[in-house]
C-alpha cells in the first residue's frame, strides 16, 4: 500500500500548484478624488515693539499680548494658542531693541467672528504674519476615507471588467495596498487688506476656496479561468 499512499500525496501537492499555474495576476491602481470647500480659518499674528530699551518693549509686548488674548477668549469657538516670543538688538551700535510674540487663533463655526477679531487686532497695532482657509482636519478625514472606498470600488470594478476582457473570471485580491493621501497646499485667502490708520478699520478679507483630496489604492487581481 506504501506506493499507493506516496502517489496520492504526489496528487495532493500537484493540484494547488497546479490550480495557481492556471491563475493570472493582474496588477492595477485606480485613484478617486473629491473637492472640499476649506471650513477652517486660521490666523498667525504678531505684538511687536520696538526702543531703546530691552524691558520697556517687551513690558509692551507683553501687554499687546495679554489684552489680545482675553479678547480672543471670550468669543466662543475660536482657538488659542501663542506662539514663540523673540527679542534682538539691531542699529550699528545695537542700541535698539525690538521684542515680538505670536498669536495663532483657528476657528470652523465661528470663522467670521474670528475674521473680525483680526481686524480689531490689526487697528490695534498687531502685525498680520498668515491668514488662509484650510481644510480641518475632521473634514480632510472623512473625505479622505470616502475617496478611498470609491477608489476601491472602482478598483474592484475594473478587476471585474478586465476579467471579462480577458475571457477570464476575477476570484478576488490577492494584495491591496492603500496610500496616504497627496498633500495639498493650504488654500490662500483671495484678499488680505493691509493695517489702516483710520479710527474704524475694516477687516481684512479671506475667502474659503475649493481644495481637492485624492486617494490612490493599488491591488493584486487574480484571475482564473471560466
Amino acid at each position: 500500500m506504501r506506493p499507493v499512499l506516496l502517489l496520492v500525496a504526489a496528487l495532493a501537492i500537484a493540484a494547488p500548484a497546479q490550480a495557481q499555474a492556471q491563475e493570472t495576476l493582474l496588477r492595477l491602481s485606480e485613484s478617486a478624488e473629491r473637492t472640499v470647500r476649506a471650513d477652517e480659518l486660521r490666523a498667525t499674528l504678531r505684538a511687536q515693539a520696538t526702543g531703546t530699551s530691552a524691558a520697556a518693549v517687551q513690558q509692551a509686548v507683553n501687554r499687546q499680548m495679554a489684552a489680545a488674548l482675553e479678547r480672543a477668549r471670550a468669543i466662543a469657538g475660536i482657538t488659542v494658542a501663542t506662539g514663540s516670543y523673540w527679542s534682538w538688538r539691531s542699529g550699528e551700535r545695537g542700541q535698539t531693541w525690538t521684542a515680538s510674540q505670536e498669536l495663532r487663533l483657528s476657528a470652523i463655526e465661528a470663522a467670521p467672528a474670528l475674521l473680525e477679531l483680526v481686524g480689531t487686532l490689526q487697528g490695534q497695532g498687531m502685525l498680520i504674519g498668515a491668514l488662509a482657509y484650510e481644510v480641518s482636519a475632521p473634514l480632510a478625514r472623512q473625505t479622505r476615507d470616502e475617496v478611498t472606498e470609491e477608489a476601491l470600488a472602482g478598483l474592484r470594478a475594473r478587476a471585474e471588467r478586465l476579467a471579462s476582457a480577458l475571457d477570464m473570471r476575477f476570484t478576488g485580491f490577492r494584495e491591496v495596498r492603500v496610500d496616504a493621501p497627496r498633500h495639498m497646499p493650504p488654500p490662500m485667502p483671495r484678499m488680505a487688506a493691509a493695517a489702516r490708520a483710520d479710527a474704524a478699520p475694516p477687516p481684512p478679507s479671506a475667502e474659503p476656496a475649493e481644495v481637492p483630496i485624492s486617494a490612490t489604492v493599488e491591488g493584486d487581481a487574480v484571475l482564473g479561468p471560466r
